[in-house]
C-alpha cells in the first residue's frame, strides 16, 4: 500500500507542478508528500524529480515511470468510479429523443410504469424525426429506427422491424393492386422525407436479387402520422414500419400490397454515447426498454 501512496504522491506532483499544489489535492501536509517522493526515489535507486526554487522537472526515469503510472492511477481512479455508479441510486435528469409517431404511441405508454420503478429519475423527452447529435445536443439516449451503420455511438438493439407496403381500399379500387415492384412506377407513392433516399424504394422475394424501384409521388412530409393519415385517406401507397400500421392492418384500413417481396427490415435500437461509466439512469432506461420490447 506504501508503494501505491507513493507513486500516488509522485503523479500528483508532476501533474500539479510542486509538492504544494499536489499537498492540496492529496489532502496532506506538503512533509508528507515530500516524503512519500523521497521514499519512492529511494526504494528505485533513482532520481525522478529535479528540484530547483521555481519548478519542478521530470528526470529520464521520471518522465519512463510517470508515462506507465499516471495511466495505471487514472485506471484505479476509473474503476473505483464504475463500481459507484453500478451500486448508487439511478436518479438525476435522463434526456430522450425518439420518432415522433413511436414516441407518442410506443414509448409514452412505458414512461409511467417506469417512472414507478425508478422515481428519482425525470424523464425530459423530445420528440422529433430528425437524427440529432446526441453529444452537441446534449442527449443521454436516442430511440432510432434504421439500419445500423458504423458509429462511435453505442447502439442496443431493442427488436427488428419489418417494414410494409400499404395502401387503402379506395385507392386500390381507384387505381388497381401493382402486381411487382416495378408497377409502383405507375402509382402514387407517399414519401418519407428524411429518407436518405426517398425516391427509392427496395425490395426483395426470398433469396432473388435485389430489386429497386425509383418512384414519385404528389405527397412529401416527415411526419409519419401525417403519412399514414394520407394512406387512410387515400393519397397513395405507403412504406411504412409494419408496427406502426398493425391496426389498420388488422381492421382493413390499409392494405398490404407486395406482400411477397419483402422491403429491407429495420432495427429499433436504443442508442447512447460511449462512455467508460455509463451513468445509472441511462442503464437501467435501456435495460428497462429492453425488457419492454424484447420478443415483439
Amino acid at each position: 500500500m506504501d508503494r501505491i501512496s507513493d507513486i500516488a504522491a509522485f503523479v500528483q506532483v508532476v501533474e500539479q507542478g510542486s509538492f504544494t499544489a499536489a499537498a492540496e489535492v492529496l489532502e496532506l501536509s506538503k512533509a508528507a508528500v515530500s516524503k512519500y517522493v523521497g521514499r519512492l526515489e529511494k526504494r528505485l535507486g533513482a532520481r525522478l524529480l529535479n528540484r530547483t526554487t521555481r519548478r519542478i522537472t521530470l528526470t529520464e526515469a521520471g518522465r519512463a515511470l510517470y508515462d506507465r503510472a499516471s495511466v495505471a492511477i487514472a485506471d484505479l481512479a476509473a474503476a473505483e468510479s464504475e463500481v459507484v455508479e453500478l451500486t448508487g441510486t439511478p436518479r438525476g435528469r435522463l434526456r430522450v429523443t425518439a420518432p415522433s409517431h413511436f414516441g407518442e404511441v410506443f414509448l409514452a405508454p412505458l414512461f409511467a410504469p417506469f417512472r414507478a420503478r425508478y422515481p428519482d429519475i425525470e424523464l425530459d423527452l423530445d420528440l422529433d424525426n430528425r437524427i440529432v447529435d446526441l453529444v452537441e445536443e446534449g442527449f443521454d439516449v436516442a430511440i432510432r429506427i434504421s439500419q445500423l451503420g458504423t458509429s462511435s455511438l453505442v447502439a442496443r438493439k431493442l427488436t427488428d422491424v419489418r417494414v410494409v407496403t400499404a395502401a387503402s381500399p379506395a385507392y386500390l379500387a381507384r387505381h388497381g393492386v401493382p402486381a411487382v415492384p416495378m408497377d409502383l412506377r405507375d402509382h402514387e407513392c407517399l414519401l418519407y422525407g428524411l429518407d436518405r433516399t426517398p425516391g427509392e424504394w427496395r425490395f426483395r422475394r426470398g433469396l432473388d436479387r435485389l430489386i429497386s424501384v425509383r418512384v414519385h409521388g404528389a405527397f412529401r412530409c416527415n411526419n409519419d402520422g401525417a403519412l399514414k393519415r394520407a394512406a387512410l385517406d387515400g393519397l397513395g401507397i405507403l412504406r411504412f414500419p409494419e408496427l406502426f400500421v398493425e391496426n389498420e392492418l388488422r381492421d382493413g384500413s390499409l392494405v398490404a400490397v407486395l406482400p411477397e417481396f419483402e422491403m429491407q427490415r429495420l432495427t429499433l435500437s436504443a442508442v447512447f454515447p460511449a462512455r467508460a461509466n455509463l451513468a445509472p439512469k441511462v442503464r437501467v432506461f435501456v435495460d428497462y426498454l429492453a425488457e419492454q420490447f424484447a420478443g415483439k
